[in-house]
């Protein structure tokens, strides 16, 4: 299912937290009662041993007039698409993929959400910080090109993106933005993604295409009332690539 790159399960912390010492254990994140039963037949990404997702899902930069989502339909009140943002300020998850040199750099990227574990919590050894709890969150992410990645959020970022907070917990199947997170590449190695505090990076649920709860539907916007807007467009290609390779259409 995928090619080219190995992902280390055995992840140690990122070189941005420093050389505290700490103690966690990743769990599998359990399927609460009211989670999507589509949700379980979904394959798990987070044992991901390539860079690539082959899927017979052709990705699709046009908008079809056509194109039906299953957005809730009980308010007269249409639910127009409330992201916005600049297709020049995206960073190719393709071109970080493709590098030919080794490096970092501070990236915006419209990622699918192909698998979520955590948030968990972990003690720092020694440092300043002995003794402190903190916490750790991982996803694995994808494009519409295929491309996949991983991406680890610590400490408070871990716990807002998780739900912890006010914020909506992301989950598998969200797409989303994700603003100032470090990207770490080189050639023939997966591309990694950082989100700690001292970034401020931000994440914005622009879709849900796999809805829990009624709630839910306020993150499902009627994508066509917005076809004149290219993120809009842009958003509707990774939902029709994701649905595609999950089976949801």
């Amino acid at each position: 299912m995928y090619q080219n790159v190995i992902f280390n399960e055995n992840d140690e912390p990122e070189d941005d937290e420093g050389d505290d010492e700490f103690s966690f254990a990743w769990r599998q994140t359990a399927l609460g009662d009211d989670d999507s039963q589509e949700e379980k037949s979904i394959p798990s990404f987070l044992n991901v041993s390539k860079s690539m997702v082959q899927t017979d899902v052709a990705p699709d930069t046009r908008f079809e007039e056509s194109q039906t989502y299953n957005y809730s339909d009980e308010s007269s009140i249409a639910r127009f698409p409330a992201f916005h943002f600049s297709l020049n300020s995206l960073t190719s998850l393709t071109s970080l993929v493709k590098s030919r040199v080794k490096g970092t750099r501070k990236v915006t990227l419209l990622l699918a959400v192909l698998e979520v574990d955590g948030p968990d919590s972990f003690h720092f050894k020694k440092g300043k910080d002995a003794g402190k709890e903190s916490f750790i969150l991982k996803m694995i992410l994808g494009d519409e090109d295929g491309n996949v990645c991983k991406l680890t959020a610590w400490r408070e970022v871990a716990q807002d993106w998780g739900g912890c907070s006010d914020q909506v917990a992301v989950k598998r199947g969200d797409i989303v933005l994700l603003t100032d997170v470090m990207a770490a590449f080189e050639p023939s190695v997966a591309v990694t993604l950082t989100a700690s505090p001292w970034q401020k990076p931000k994440l914005e649920i622009c879709y849900r295409t796999m809805p829990y709860t009624h709630e839910d539907q306020r993150l499902r916007p009627d994508l066509r009332l917005g076809a004149s807007d290219a993120s809009v467009r842009k958003v509707a290609a990774v939902v029709r690539w994701f649905e595609g390779m999950a089976g949801l259409q």
